[in-house]
């Protein structure tokens, strides 16, 4: 806890000689630019510091900001919340248009580099780099060679749409360049989302700071984007491809898919027709325009490139020569990666362009030169050794590290493969102040900042991404090592206009009721998502139920009971034997370990905790297409699902809390999502499962006779929440005649079998691609469903000798029905197959 000195929030700040510090100049005084940032937060207080750090954490939590760590050993860890320091680094406009300017003739530079090495290539010709960086390094890719100048696009509009650059602030106060990132560049998302956390918690603060809205950043990427596909007399088809939930950016990917209005999609949702690229969506194929791509080079198209990525889209790069389809940046942009490059950025730009770099590189060089080895070898410990390729998995190491054997083995390795390594300066990075639990400290920090084509060039984001590291011992400063994260502040010299992504007066909107295409793979996930969902309800609400009886059971009536509410719960999560078993009977003396394990266990394939872990799952492959209240409520039902259980009465809390979650997950899908196509595959995965979770409940309450009970009878009308209803509509008698009938047949009773049949008659129609003189798969299998249920009431089972033996016999051939259904949707809707093509004569 800070303490209650007003003053103690700088006091213990101490700066580090020789190293440039953020917050005092030379002299030992705070900055003018952060005078005002220190004196509110100071006015704040301690305590509400505190509350304001609490409320960062809780809206970063319910957003889902996450970042993945791809060392994590269990899947389960993976994913990291995000972590935003509420002290902004702050910058004022004149520095700051130094630092835009040189961003500029960066992307100007870089924009020049590719091209040429796709084209002519001038560099070799002139000399200006080793042609082995250039034709030993996996990064340039032969593929692409020629596609700058072939593709009538990519000659008239610039290459490199846009690209991010890490810079560090040396002990001089000036900038230098560590690398840039321009294939699938992260990082604008998380300031984004940054920066929309820190202005609702320091609303009075951010505005009277006056500082730069980084809306347009975004609002000229998408025009740039638009303009880039080159669609006119409709709005063009933009996907932003991403490799999947288990990236450690995917987060970041949903987001901006959301913000831009973009479909997310992954490699697997998009085909290669003719030269042509389509999303496949359950409305048919839809061709893509253009793809904003989060997937490096080597994934982008097995059949070209890496022959084992299930990341890209095979012929991509045929359909991009023809001009078919655009891609930002440009397939091949990742040789700008290439490391080897650094050292000759200074004769590159004045090759290209005619001008001096005016952003400098960070001292480096290439290990693959003969005077850069002996130069380097002179004095190691003044450097950090990087592999020239991001790829390769080779950590960065520095001589100062290294000892002994470990020393050896890697200075025999430079010399071996000297061009696989480049050596950096290792230059001190400035320190920022950090806010810590008592004030103010220093930490190392980068600083990633964002570029994007305009119409007039190139424009920077006045804002960036600030990655910190608490430890002043840590040199180097990433996010998967856990760094911190800062906005910056650009200050304004004016009050800013609040900017947004909402069109100009100048620009048409055209009015449209229908939605983008929706990905086969999406209509898939909220399928199932809807089906785990109501499986994770029903075996709540059995458990739930299960558990009350064995906290009130009195005497054998009640016994009798309670033993078939324990077979019900082996039943409904398939967890066989269970309390079916053999010996079922000391299970039933003390069944509190298999409750436990059947509620908590995650590692239980059928168990509660399994199934909620499922629809978490399939919630993350559809992200983009949940509100923030239904994002919210999965985040507390993953975070409840990983609580530990050691009582009944633990278990009937958590058990409540599940099932308060879940009905309102159910509500908010039913009451606030649109009745788009994606809506419809969503409220039939929810009516087949309810379906399938009453029939197999009651199959099981008839197979072990307990529908002679009436104690069961009261279970089961309670597990299916329509108690209160039939004791006012019968007076409190039960038999298993009304039982069946409120529960099979009663359309007035929302969780009758009945009733799910008639939503899924009515959704059935609106499915896209209908034709009204075909009859489609799915379409005779819900008619089929609907004509046997139909056929029967439960008037004429009662007829019957033998009327629940009848009834479970006709439950079978509804389940059965239910599978065919499901089994049709999912082939017409959720499975592609592509056309085929022989390769070669047939002879092997």
């Amino acid at each position: 806890m800070m303490t209650q000195d007003p003053y103690h929030l700088i006091g213990n700040y101490k700066t580090i000689p020789g190293v440039y510090d953020e917050l005092y100049d030379a002299d030992g005084q705070i900055r003018n630019k952060y005078k005002f940032l220190v004196k509110s937060f100071q006015e704040l207080g301690p305590a509400e510091l505190v509350n304001r750090r609490r409320d960062t954490d809780r809206i970063l939590r319910e957003n889902g900001v996450t970042y993945n760590l791809y060392q994590s050993d269990s899947p389960e860890a993976k994913e990291r919340p995000w972590d935003l320091d509420l002290f902004p680094l702050v910058m004022e406009s004149e520095e700051w248009r130094v630092l835009e300017r040189g961003l500029n003739q960066r992307a100007d530079l870089l924009d020049a580099l590719v091209r040429d090495v796709y084209s002519k290539r001038r560099l070799l010709y002139e000399k200006k780099i080793p042609p082995e960086i250039l034709f030993n390094e996996t990064s340039f890719l032969r593929a692409c060679d020629g596609m700058y100048d072939s593709n009538h696009f990519l000659t008239k509009n610039p290459a490199l749409l846009f690209f991010v650059c890490d810079l560090i602030r040396a002990a001089d106060g000036n900038f230098y360049v560590l690398n840039d990132r321009v294939q699938a560049p992260s990082g604008s998302g998380y300031s984004l989302e940054n920066r929309i956390v820190l202005s609702r918690i320091f609303p009075s603060m951010y505005r009277d700071a006056m500082v730069h809205r980084v809306a347009v950043y975004f609002r000229s990427l998408r025009k740039s984007l638009t303009q880039l596909a080159g669609v006119t007399g409709r709005e063009p088809v933009i996907v932003l491809l991403t490799p999947g939930p288990s990236n450690e950016t995917y987060f970041e990917h949903a987001y901006l898919a959301g913000y831009l209005g973009y479909t997310l999609v992954q490699g697997e949702d998009l085909t290669v027709r003719k030269n042509k690229v389509y999303m496949k969506t359950v409305e048919g194929l839809q061709q893509i325009d253009l793809i904003l791509r989060r997937v490096d080079d080597d994934f982008m198209d097995p059949l070209e490139l890496r022959g084992d990525s299930l990341l890209g889209v095979p012929g991509l790069l045929e359909s991009v020569r023809s001009g078919h389809v655009k891609i930002a940046n440009p397939i091949g942009t990742g040789f700008l990666e290439n490391r080897a490059l650094l050292p000759f950025y200074s004769d590159l730009c004045r090759f290209y362009l005619g001008e001096d770099l005016i952003l400098p590189m960070a001292p480096t060089y290439w290990m693959g030169t003969k005077e850069h080895f002996q130069l380097v070898l002179q004095n190691p410990e003044k450097y950090v050794f990087k592999t020239v390729s991001r790829t390769d998995e080779e950590k960065p190491v520095t001589f100062i590290e290294l000892s002994g054997d470990r020393k050896d083995s890697f200075l025999q390795k430079l010399k071996s493969f000297p061009n696989r390594f480049i050596a950096q300066e290792m230059i001190a990075s400035a320190t920022v102040p950090v806010l810590g639990e008592n004030g103010f400290r220093p930490g190392r920090a980068i600083m990633r900042t964002f570029v994007s084509s305009s119409g007039s060039g190139y424009q920077t984001m006045a804002g960036g991404l600030v990655r910190v590291s608490p430890s002043l011992d840590d040199f180097f400063i990433t996010s998967q090592r856990g760094a911190w994260s800062k906005d910056l502040w650009v200050l304004a010299t004016e009050t800013q206009k609040e900017e947004s992504l909402l069109v100009t007066k100048s620009d048409q909107v055209m009015i449209s009721r229908k939605s983008s295409g929706v990905p086969s793979r999406v209509a898939d996930n909220l399928f199932w998502l809807a089906r785990y969902l109501e499986r994770s309800e029903n075996q709540t609400r059995v458990i739930r139920e299960a558990v009350y009886k064995i906290l009130q059971v009195e005497d054998g009536y009640e016994r009798e009971s309670l033993e078939n509410s324990l077979k019900l719960v082996t039943h409904v999560t398939n967890s066989y034997p269970g309390f079916l078993g053999d010996d079922a009977s000391e299970l039933f003396l003390n069944p509190f370990s298999e409750l436990q394990r059947l509620t908590s266990d995650r590692g239980v394939v059928g168990s509660l905790a399994f199934h909620l872990r499922s629809l978490v799952i399939a919630s993350k492959s559809v992200r983009d297409r949940l509100s923030d209240d239904m994002k919210k409520i999965l985040l507390h039902l993953e975070d409840q699902s990983q609580h530990e259980i050691d009582s009944y009465d633990q278990i009937i809390d958590f058990l409540q809390k599940i099932v308060l979650n879940l009905s309102s997950l159910t509500g908010l899908s039913f009451e606030n999502m649109s009745r788009e196509a994606g809506w419809y595959f969503l409220n039939l995965g929810r009516r087949i499962e309810r379906s399938i979770n009453m029939i197999l409940m009651l199959q099981g309450m008839i197979r072990w006779d307990s529908f002679r009970d009436k104690a069961s009878f009261e279970t089961f009308l309670r597990i299916n929440d329509i108690r209160l209803t039939y004791n006012r509509r019968y007076s409190g008698k039960i038999d298993q005649e009304s039982v069946l009938d409120i529960l099979l047949f009663d359309t007035t009773n929302p969780r009758s079998f009945a009733y799910q049949l008639e939503q899924i008659n009515s959704d059935i129609k609106f499915l896209p691609g209908k034709n009204e003189k075909v009859v489609y798969s799915e379409d005779r299998a819900a008619l089929q469903l609907y004509t046997h249920f139909k056929m029967k009431d439960i008037s004429i089972f009662f007829e019957s000798e033998n009327p629940l033996e009848s009834v479970s016999i006709w439950l079978e051939e509804l389940h059965n029905h239910l599978k065919n259904l499901s089994d049709a949707l999912a082939s017409r809707y959720f499975n592609y197959t592509e056309e085929q093509t022989r390769i070669g004569d047939g002879n092997g």
